[in-house]
């Protein structure tokens, strides 16, 4: 019987959703920062959007000029992909920015 009720836990387990993610595509109008930009999708909605698993220097703090910079210069003007599956502290949008099926983030 115990093994039955493992059996059946498991499959319970399996079964349950694990946080779907979204996407977001759009135009990237603005970068804030090293590591957060704000695009326009096709209803011409503003999403401000960080990218997940990056510590970029904000601005005032050494290479935070330099970060931005560099983000600017891979997806400023560019409508990306955005997979995400939650928010940030601030409600920013915390996801994987794709650029040609290129993650951004790891760049």
């Amino acid at each position: 019987m115990t093994e039955l009720r493992l059996a059946v836990c498991i499959l319970l387990f399996l079964a349950l959703p694990l946080g779907q993610a979204e996407t977001i595509t759009g135009l990237v109008v603005r970068v804030t920062d090293g590591d957060t930009i704000v695009s326009l999708d096709a209803n011409k909605t503003q999403h401000k959007i960080r990218l997940q698993g990056i510590d970029a220097p904000e601005r005032g703090q050494a290479f935070g000029t330099k970060s931005k910079e560099n983000l600017s210069n891979l997806v400023a003007g560019k409508n990306v992909e955005v997979a995400y599956s939650k928010y940030d502290w601030y409600q920013r949008v915390l996801g994987k920015v794709l650029l040609n099926d290129e993650d951004v983030n790891l760049e």
